[in-house]
C-alpha cells in the first residue's frame, strides 16, 4: 500500500543536503559514555515529506555503523521541523559495547531550526539495537546537535 502511495505522487527535487552532528553515545547513570560523532547526506529528493538518508555514525568506544534510511520532515511554524526516522544498517567496526549483531538499527526523532537560508539547527535523539535478531539486545541510546548545510 504505502509503496503504491509514494509511487503515484513523482519525487519532487530539491538541493541535497549535509548533516554533522556530534554528542553522547550511550545515555543514563548505568550506560557507558562516549563522545559520538555522525556524518549524513540527505539526496535532493523526496515524496511528500519523506527524506532518504545515508550515513556513517561513529563512537568514541569505537563502534562504526553505515546506515541508509529515511526522515519524515514534519514543518512546524517559526521554521521548526520535526523528523522521526528509521534507517537500518551495518555495525562494520565493533567497539566496547557488545549490541549483539552486525545489523542494527536506527530510530531516531530530530528537531530543526532553520537559522539563515541553507542552514538548519539540529538536535537528535536515537536509539539503536538489533531488533532482537540475537541477544544480547542491549541497544544504545544518542543525544546529538549539529548542523544541517544546504548544497545547493
Amino acid at each position: 500500500m504505502t509503496g503504491l502511495l509514494l509511487a503515484s505522487r513523482p519525487a519532487r527535487a530539491e538541493s541535497a543536503h549535509f548533516a554533522l552532528q556530534g554528542g553522547t553515545w550511550g545515555l543514563g547513570p548505568n550506560a557507558e559514555h562516549a563522545l559520538a560523532v555522525q556524518l549524513e547526506f540527505r539526496p535532493g529528493v523526496r515524496w511528500w515529506w519523506i527524506r532518504p538518508t545515508g550515513g556513517l555514525l561513529q563512537s568514541g568506544d569505537g563502534t562504526q555503523y553505515w546506515f541508509a534510511g529515511a526522515l519524515l520532515e514534519i514543518p512546524l511554524p517559526l521554521g521548526l521541523t520535526v523528523a522521526p526516522g528509521f534507517a537500518p544498517g551495518l555495525r562494520t567496526v565493533n567497539g566496547t559495547r557488545n549490541l549483539g549483531s552486525v545489523l542494527l538499527f536506527k530510530s531516531s526523532v530530530e528537531l530543526g531550526l532553520s537559522v539563515l537560508p541553507g542552514l538548519r539547527a539540529l538536535m537528535s535523539f536515537a536509539h539503536i539495537s538489533n531488533g532482537k535478531l540475537a541477544a544480547p539486545n542491549p541497544g544504545v541510546e544518542l543525544l546529538m546537535f549539529g548542523v544541517e548545510l544546504s548544497l545547493e
